[in-house]
């Protein structure tokens, strides 16, 4: 569809076929759970208690913004689209949860927030899209209160080569081992880091990492449609991921959640 139609359908009846809601579909409610379950178990080995606040940046429809918002945090959701945001508040009002929204770009927003000021900051598949990528980190870091957490999802490396190399792509995967950003077969821009990268990237932040957990390596090595599964088996599989050590299969996931802690006794 046109992207002109779809802005008017947006605007006028409030109605996008082509509109990949994250929170309605059934994998990426799966996936959500990972990310839920491990920042959760953070911050409260951080001490840090409800209601405290909690800010996701690039929320889309609310995937995260309602299940922490269950967990009894106060939380705040940036997005660029308000058709995104609205799909949002939606969800949220019929979870019967509360949660504040601001539409804008992210690092704009970000600059203009009291710094530091949430306990738990969070960007899931977000920051791997843009070539900001570097500030928007240090925005990110800035929101963190000193002794909260900031919690982001990177694209590993291992992610991209055995992409290319799937499709018998040697020339992508060769450009993928020589550098860690730019264009990626049909793509514009992507950036992708190792483990140990990203562990350098947040120390320079000032940043003490906690930890990188594989977000997804199940499914994504063994290419299962979890849509297919039932409810009680997509509830076993994340159990299974839970359970398994993060060093096993570690990069080879779709994501890398790092989750790092901003030093108490930091006032930068």
């Amino acid at each position: 569809m046109h992207k002109t139609v779809r802005k008017v359908l947006r605007a006028v009846a409030d109605y996008d076929p082509d509109y990949f809601d994250m929170y309605a579909d059934a994998a990426e409610a799966m996936f959500a759970r990972l990310y839920v379950e491990r920042i959760l178990r953070h911050a409260s080995a951080a001490g840090i208690r409800q209601p405290a606040t909690l800010l996701e940046a690039g929320c889309q429809a609310g995937r995260l913004v309602v299940p922490f918002a269950r967990a009894g945090f106060r939380v705040t959701g940036i997005d660029t689209s308000g058709f995104a945001l609205r799909r949002a508040r939606e969800h949220a009002k019929a979870a019967g949860v509360d949660a504040a929204f601001i539409q804008g770009d992210l690092l704009a927003v970000l600059r203009r927030q009291p710094a530091p000021q949430f306990d738990v900051v969070v960007c899931a598949e977000v920051v791997y899209l843009s070539p900001q990528h570097r500030q928007m980190l240090e925005a990110l870091a800035a929101a963190v209160r000193p002794g909260g957490l900031l919690c982001v999802s990177h694209r590993p490396k291992m992610y991209y080569l055995l992409e290319a190399l799937r499709q018998y792509d040697v020339t992508s995967a060769t450009d993928v081992l020589r550098r860690g950003e730019g264009p990626f077969r049909d793509s514009a821009y992507y950036n992708w880091q190792t483990p140990d990268e990203l562990r350098a990237l947040y120390r320079s932040l000032g940043l003490r990492c906690l930890a990188v957990h594989p977000i997804d390596r199940l499914a994504w090595l063994a290419q299962v449609d979890v849509k297919r599964l039932s409810e009680p088996q997509r509830a076993q599989w994340v159990q299974w991921e839970l359970e398994l050590p993060d060093d096993t299969a570690g990069d080879c996931a779709r994501y890398l959640l790092i989750v790092a802690e901003r030093p108490a006794e930091s006032h930068a």
